[in-house]
């Protein structure tokens, strides 16, 4: 059964909790809505290659907030870190996308090197590798944005070497309920 929630009681919900098929990981604002970052399970949702196999400009997958829809430009351009995602079933949900840059810096604050999330430490059946992880944000025909999981920092990672990937949603809050 889910239960429909205001703004006010989304707020409640903690950093951490299994909800919408995945792990609440903060709110993000993208073109004034605010939406909930869900970062899929490890087991299902993590993917380890490359962004592209080639150097070359993807028409959009630009946007450092919504990697929704960067990750639909990334498709629609053959991209195989887009194609994973879009064939992607977790949890009987599909609509998992690559995070951008700034929802991966929102992840990586919630379940990164400093988290307080037993099941996201280093040994945790979630946690993220100390490794670089990609977002959905290119920079250029060569280059699009890593994150590393490690210490945080966020740079420019070649498209055609091999990264890892964590699948999420992002759900407008006034859709969001609790399973």
């Amino acid at each position: 059964m889910s239960v429909q929630k205001n703004a006010t009681q989304v707020d409640q919900i903690q950093v951490g909790s299994f909800i919408q098929g995945g792990f609440f990981a903060g709110l993000v604002n993208i073109r004034g809505t605010t939406k909930a970052i869900i970062v899929a399970p490890k087991a299902q949702g993590e993917y380890v290659g490359k962004w592209a196999n080639s150097g070359g400009l993807i028409d959009g997958a630009m946007c450092q907030m919504d990697g929704q829809q960067n990750t639909q430009d990334m498709i629609a351009a053959g991209v195989d870190l887009g194609l994973w995602v879009q064939a992607l079933n977790v949890n009987g949900l599909s609509d998992w996308h690559i995070p951008s840059k700034d929802e991966q810096d929102i992840i990586c604050r919630a379940f990164g090197p400093k988290t307080q999330f037993e099941r996201f430490m280093e040994g945790g059946v979630e946690a993220f590798d100390k490794a670089c992880y990609w977002t959905s944000t290119q920079v250029s025909d060569s280059f699009a944005w890593i994150q590393h999981f490690r210490n945080g920092d966020q740079l420019n990672g070649w498209k055609d070497t091999s990264s890892s990937a964590r699948a999420v949603r992002t759900i407008n809050v006034s859709d969001m309920s609790i399973q």
